[in-house]
């Protein structure tokens, strides 16, 4: 199991996108009450020209506002799921979709950019392999060269059993077909499954794989 905690942003970044191609962009001095690693966070993506996070979207720092105590750093793509970062104890995050009441994670705000940013890599990198319905027995064959994140858990799109494994060269999520709020879609046996890699050779025991049929993506 990998520790997030000893995952290194910038170390990170670097292995995925390359060398950062622009000088760091310094936050305004009216974004100083933002916490720590978010400002780092801010920081340090914004030395890379090509975009980093592709499914959910990080809100400005000057866009970020204090509403009762919640103030919404991260949403995702269509805007109906929000994380966001409580403004006495910036360490403890809340997640929920509109117009429902906020629920505390069991991640940090550390824990939370790092797993978004892990995630993203399945839209970002320059191949992807996607299933939409991946019979769980075949999932040991999927994940021989990985190892878990120990990522503590969210409940964005309904589903907190969402899991992601890596390596050096892949980053795969694991969705099993168990939604919290409209379990008559539940598919017990099966999974979403997204693998992806700059390196395509990387993903290639992927097509030995038997009866499965994978939709092939290339950036």
């Amino acid at each position: 199991m990998i520790n997030p905690a000893s995952i290194n942003l910038a170390d990170f970044l670097a292995n995925w996108y390359g060398s950062p191609d622009l000088p760091p962009d310094p936050l305004p001095a009216e974004c100083d009450w933002l916490p720590a690693p978010l400002k780092e966070w801010h920081k340090l993506s914004s030395q890379w020209s090509k975009p980093l996070m592709r499914r959910n979207r990080m809100v400005p720092p000057k866009q970020i506002k204090a509403l009762n105590r919640k103030a919404i750093f991260l949403e995702e793509e269509s805007q109906e799921w929000r994380s966001a970062f409580d403004s006495e104890n910036p360490d403890i995050v809340y997640e929920g979709e509109i117009g429902e009441e906020w629920e505390r994670s069991a991640e940090t705000l550390s824990e939370t950019i790092k797993h978004h940013v892990v995630q993203e890599i399945t839209t970002t990198a320059r191949f992807q392999l996607y299933c939409s319905e991946l019979r769980v027995e075949r999932l040991p064959h999927v994940l021989a060269p990985l190892e878990q994140v120990g990522f503590g858990g969210w409940r964005w799109h309904d589903n907190p059993n969402c899991r992601i494994f890596m390596n050096k060269t892949l980053v795969a999520t694991i969705d099993p077909f168990e939604n919290i709020r409209y379990p008559q879609f539940n598919k017990p046996g099966y999974a979403t499954v997204w693998v992806a890699s700059n390196d395509l050779q990387s993903l290639a025991y992927l097509d030995e794989i038997q009866k499965t049929e994978w939709r092939k993506i290339q950036l």
